[in-house]
């Protein structure tokens, strides 16, 4: 049995998302930050929207969340822990889930050798402003803040923070 992987500190997790400017290192598509789904959902049900909507599932499910099956954004050890990766900033990068969940404890080389996968790349460059969408989840969360759990609490104060300290980071 491997060792146990500590959990990641939300505040570190913010810092990378905004290092890498929400793009996965693997396909370089733009993810998407899954709270800001979910209070999405909650904001359009509390608007009186009757339709069930697709936005969130804390499981990523396909059926239920499609963006996140795919675009939820997750931090990813370019080096796998299991494979002795170490758990600390320089080896941590945003990677899309599909990416996440198919590269598993792969190398890069070998996963991209077996998912030859065209890497997306804009006409016009990069994306330059993209936030995976936590500037949304930043003004609904502040909304009803009475609804927020603990860690939901901790992910809004860690962006607020950083947005805050001017985006250094």
């Amino acid at each position: 049995m491997g060792k146990s992987r500590p959990k990641i500190p939300v505040a570190r997790q913010v810092e990378v998302l905004f290092r890498d400017s929400w793009l996965c290192w693997l396909c370089h598509r733009p993810t998407v930050f899954p709270l800001a789904m979910k209070y999405l959902a909650d904001f359009v049900r509390t608007e009186g929207l009757a339709f069930p909507t697709a936005f969130y599932d804390f499981r990523y499910r396909r059926d239920q969340a499609p963006i996140l099956d795919h675009l939820a954004c997750v931090i990813d050890h370019v080096e796998a822990f299991s494979k002795g990766g170490v758990h600390e900033g320089g080896n941590f990068a945003v990677a899309c889930n599909k990416c996440n969940m198919m590269k598993s404890a792969k190398a890069k080389e070998d996963y991209l050798a077996a998912n030859p996968r065209r890497r997306v790349k804009g006409r016009y460059g990069e994306p330059k402003n993209w936030d995976g969408m936590a500037s949304v989840f930043v003004v609904l969360a502040r909304r009803a803040p009475e609804r927020l759990t603990a860690n939901e609490r901790a992910w809004l104060q860690a962006i607020e923070k950083h947005l805050s300290d001017g985006g250094a980071g």
